[in-house]
């Protein structure tokens, strides 16, 4: 309706006035998911913040998508490419999964208990690869929380779709299926075409 329509030139508006700032200083919101933000981001943002003492970066670690349009965040990481016109996107990595369980869990137990998302995320690759190999396997948790994933697996309950920069450095982790290829997840960037020449927000993507 008219409202709507205000509102979206409204905040149209305010992207342009903002796009303009040409400080090296301010507020970012950087949105992505929790297997990215502490390990990867976090050491680039203080990179980032030696050199640009200025710019304040707001990290929200989550699984909703925020909207870019509607400024609910500045940058966004996502593990799914985006949707709209109005969104610039470029694709930064390539993030892989195997099956991994605490070490000896293999041997010890039959049949196998797996550690999976919610149901609101079982569309995620990792969760349909996981019942595709474990298909008769009880469900030992579900979580959302990657971190969850990692520390049920530690602690024995069962078999994780895991990232492996975070598995492989466990030496009380075992990968499952080693014969397996790696399920392979792709990261995108995604920021508003209107913000992307902004200096702070260009500083907070090339770190």
């Amino acid at each position: 309706g008219n409202a709507e329509r205000i509102e979206a030139e409204v905040l149209a508006a305010e992207r342009v006035i903002s796009g303009h700032d040409i400080a090296l200083e301010g507020k970012v919101r950087l949105t992505t998911v929790d297997t990215l933000a502490a390990r990867i981001f976090v050491p680039a943002l203080a990179r980032l913040q030696r050199e640009h003492p200025g710019i304040r970066v707001e990290l929200l670690s989550e699984t909703r998508q925020l909207n870019l349009a509607r400024r609910e965040a500045d940058i966004a990481i996502r593990m799914a490419p985006f949707e709209g016109q109005e969104v610039v996107t470029r694709k930064l990595g390539t993030l892989g999964m195997a099956f991994y369980a605490a070490r000896g869990y293999d041997a010890a137990r039959r049949p196998y208990r797996i550690v999976t998302v919610l149901d609101d995320l079982a569309h995620l690759p990792e969760a349909i690869w996981l019942r595709e190999h474990f298909p008769d396997a009880e469900v030992a948790l579900q979580s959302n929380s990657r971190e969850a994933h990692l520390r049920a697996a530690l602690s024995g309950m069962g078999v994780a779709c895991l990232v492996c920069y975070r598995a492989d450095r466990r030496s009380d982790l075992v990968r499952l299926r080693p014969d397996l290829p790696l399920l392979r997840r792709d990261i995108w960037l995604g920021v508003h075409r209107d913000m992307r020449r902004m200096p702070r927000i260009r500083a907070v993507m090339d770190a």
